[in-house]
């Protein structure tokens, strides 16, 4: 019976957990042969020694092998493999909104305590901060009569928010609030400032400050 080749050492093409329906690039862990004639099959090319790189490199087609790890992407890579794509496909809008977002992160890297690290927690701060800046110009836009600009603006933001989580509800962030506040004991309205800095730690990158304060002067009677 015919063999199916294995597949070539390296990275392969596996599903992102954190964008459902998108492809993107991530290590593939392979289980070795189990029997000693894979070790001369003619479609592995060579005989391979019996070591730990091989090792991780067993085919993975059939029935007996297959082995996939699929990891989750980090959203800056989310963001250099998009960039490839809509480069690819000529999808200008998104290329340059990810473009000029990968610019923003690699200035804000170099500042402060971020010691040239972009991680999940600078990305989001910084996706929001474009966000904010779109829900402005619309604002501006709209006002002029400029409708077109509008819906770039619009249709930026969209790409944007797709490096964010979901937006909490206001009552999911009280609920959340409520929970600090019990944690906490605060002395009634004296207590914001408290508040404000344990929920706001306890909800980075899930709300607005501005949802947070508004939450916690309202269960404090602020």
């Amino acid at each position: 019976m015919r063999r199916e080749r294995a597949l070539a050492r390296g990275p392969d093409l596996v599903l992102d957990l954190r964008a459902p329906r998108r492809i993107h690039r991530a290590l593939v862990h392979r289980l070795a042969p189990e029997d000693e004639e894979d070790r001369h099959d003619p479609d592995y090319g060579r005989q391979r020694p019996d070591d730990e790189s091989y090792r991780h490199q067993a085919p993975i087609i059939g029935d007996r092998w297959a082995c996939v790890t699929i990891a989750a992407m980090a959203l800056y890579d989310r963001i250099q493999a998009e960039l490839v794509e809509s480069r690819r496909r000529r999808d200008e809008l998104t290329l340059s909104t990810l473009s000029l977002l990968k610019s923003e992160l690699v200035k804000a890297s170099k500042e402060g305590a971020a010691g040239g690290t972009i991680d999940d927690e600078l990305v989001m701060r910084i996706a929001r901060k474009e966000v904010k800046r779109r829900e402005e110009a619309i604002d501006v836009y709209r006002k002029a009569g400029r409708t077109d600009s509008a819906r770039r603006e619009e249709a930026e933001m969209a790409v944007l928010r797709e490096y964010l989580p979901a937006a909490m509800s206001e009552h999911e962030v009280e609920v959340e609030v409520a929970a600090v506040i019990a944690e906490l004991k605060p002395e009634g309205p004296k207590g914001f400032g408290m508040v404000m800095k344990a929920a706001t730690a306890r909800l980075a990158g899930r709300a607005e400050g501005q949802q947070v304060a508004a939450a916690a002067r309202k269960l404090l009677g602020t």
